[in-house]
């Protein structure tokens, strides 16, 4: 049986994806239904085509106390850009490592996103440009950074493809020039 702190996690986890899935279908025209949810990757879903894939979702993020000292002794409330690029550098590796061990046994192809919450995609954008060849020593069918950061501004995500190299770059929210809040 799970606990409410699991289901909770969950439920944020699926709020995320439904997000994510949104901008995903703006980007790249293909809208993924997800099938089953879990872990070991945390969703499967469906292409258009029918075929299956997994999407693992992971935070870009210091840890707490880092996070913690940061804010206290620092005042910083945002990633630096060049510490997100070195998360985002270890958060796919690790992944990595799983998918290989695990994710394969349920599902062939998975995508991996990696959620931005500490920083927006513009402040970490030079930081990850230029890297194209770094983001390919991975088994992942797709990776993704999605903008978290003006979730509550906007009420979407901004994504940022950093695999397969037709996707890199950033790809804006439908609504950048919006009026942020309503």
């Amino acid at each position: 049986m799970s606990s409410d702190r699991d289901r909770g996690k969950k439920e944020a986890e699926r709020e995320a994806l439904f997000l994510f899935i949104d901008a995903y279908a703006r980007v790249t025209g293909q809208h993924l239904n997800v099938a089953k949810d879990g872990e070991n990757p945390d969703f499967i879903c469906c292409r258009p085509s029918g075929s299956a894939v997994g999407v693992e979702l992971a935070q870009i993020t210091l840890g707490p106390i880092e996070s913690h000292w940061d804010k206290v002794l620092e005042g910083k409330m945002e990633l630096e850009p060049f510490v997100a690029q070195e998360l985002v550098l270890g958060l796919i590796s690790r992944k990595e490592e799983a998918r290989a061990k695990r994710y394969v046994l349920r599902v062939e192809q998975c995508i991996l996103m990696l959620q931005l919450v500490d920083a927006s995609l513009h402040s970490v954008q030079q930081a990850l440009e230029g890297l194209c060849d770094e983001f390919t020593n991975h088994g992942f069918a797709e990776v993704w950074i999605a903008d978290y950061s003006a979730l509550d501004a906007y009420g979407n995500v901004e994504l940022y493809g950093l695999y397969p190299p037709e996707y890199w770059g950033l790809h804006e929210r439908q609504n950048r020039d919006a009026k942020p809040y309503g």
